[in-house]
């Protein structure tokens, strides 16, 4: 089973010529708080603790070049046991979330697009982030859930690490996904909202009497 089902093709146009050869090139050091967090999500993500795709969410050049900067024994343990057999309801949850991100391509893309406009420009992986994030974004649950963290505080903080003018942006403490899919209907007279919250969103009166 492939470790993602992504590629260039997936992401759009601007991000495959700006930012996709970075996804898989990257030889700066990476950050103890990003080494931390890209550990944790695959960890859970291996272990069916997250809604994430194998790979999470990244082509497959990017996940293998991730793995090697975290350079974590456990990481490598549960991808060896990835492939076990009594790994295989994991891999095919795994699977359905890779189906899904494919079947959304084009809302991944936009939430990709959203989160690279206010990257970290001193944290090299915030690119790597934005994907993960981008699709886990994508489940029902709780984003931080979604991706395999201990709890929304700790989803601030990688926030904070990676796109610090979004986060400060979030003035009123609104739960991340809901942000993010606030400002895509703010940005885009024309996107179809799926905010989580109608309540939120900014075209309410298109869609109500």
């Amino acid at each position: 089973m492939s470790s993602t089902n992504a590629n260039a093709n997936a992401y759009p146009p601007f991000i495959s010529q700006r930012w996709l050869g970075a996804l898989s090139n990257i030889f700066q050091p990476i950050s103890v708080e990003n080494r931390r967090w890209f550990r944790q999500m695959s960890i859970a993500q291996l272990t069916g603790s997250s809604s994430l795709p194998h790979g999470l969410g990244l082509d497959n050049a990017s996940y293998l070049e991730l793995k090697r900067v975290i350079n974590n024994n456990e990481v490598e343990q549960q991808e060896l046991l990835w492939l076990e057999p009594s790994h295989q309801l994991i891999r095919k949850r795994a699977a359905v979330f890779a189906e899904v991100s494919d079947l959304r391509a084009q809302e991944r893309n936009e939430l990709i697009a959203l989160l690279m406009q206010y990257a970290n420009d001193e944290e090299p992986y915030a690119v790597q982030m934005a994907v993960i994030i981008a699709s886990a974004s994508l489940s029902q649950i709780h984003l931080w859930r979604s991706l395999g963290l201990s709890n929304r505080a700790e989803l601030s903080e990688l926030i904070r690490h990676n796109f610090p003018m979004l986060h400060a942006m979030n003035t009123k403490n609104m739960r991340w996904k809901r942000f993010f899919y606030r400002q895509l209907c703010e940005q885009e007279g024309d996107y179809i909202c799926r905010a989580p919250s109608c309540v939120e969103c900014s075209s309410y009166a298109e869609c109500f009497v």
